[in-house]
């Protein structure tokens, strides 16, 4: 990624060095390194009302973000809410099909972005909107350092990056206050081929 332009000249040893060290540091926080110990975060999710930790309400965005990364465990319990048993904890989203992705992609599907490194399986279509944990439903997006494409995209941002993530140009960015006119075109365009359905 560091070649130059063709018909440019490179860059001096002690510059292509610098602009290494300093890419290394963006990305390494950001990097799957495995850790010594990881932080247990407990949300309640109740059949009625908000999601907590420690009795703090957190937003729908907030724990769509959460599942997309995290682990489940779950807990059985009474009409008191008092535990009774739990489940094997797992990851929401099964290794293999992150796998896929990750092979698929190789970098951030933001349209333009090459990044590499820091990168996490987004949902296209989010889960608390209908979205699924299909393959053509996730694409690997950059988290944190100089980019940091994912925190821009719904449900917690204003931009949705729909299409065809299996073909390497497919996806593109549509501002979430668009969709209204998208469905309303769509719709349009099946009346007019005489679809029953569109109706």
């Amino acid at each position: 990624g560091m070649r130059p332009v063709p018909g440019a000249s490179w860059a001096s040893r002690d510059q292509r060095a610098a602009d290494a060290l300093g890419i290394l540091c963006r990305d390494y926080a950001n990097d799957e390194a495995p850790t010594a110990a990881q932080a247990l975060l407990v949300v309640e999710v109740p059949i009625e009302g908000p999601a907590e930790v420690a009795g703090l309400p957190l937003p729908d965005s907030m724990v769509e973000s959460l599942l997309a990364s995290g682990r489940v465990e779950p807990v059985l319990v009474d009409g008191t809410g008092a535990r009774i048993a739990a489940g094997r904890v797992s990851s929401t989203l099964s290794p293999k099909i992150a796998r896929s992705v990750r092979l698929r992609d190789g970098h951030c599907r933001w349209p333009g972005c090459t990044r590499r490194t820091g990168l996490q399986v987004h949902h296209l279509w989010p889960r608390s909107w209908g979205g699924t944990d299909e393959v053509a439903n996730l694409a690997m997006v950059c988290v944190g350092g100089g980019t940091d494409h994912h925190v821009q995209l719904a449900p917690h941002g204003d931009l949705l990056l729909l299409g065809n993530p299996n073909r390497p140009d497919g996806l593109e960015l549509i501002r979430r206050d668009e969709l209204a006119e998208l469905a309303r075109l769509a719709n349009d365009a099946s009346r007019s081929r005489g679809d029953p359905s569109a109706a």
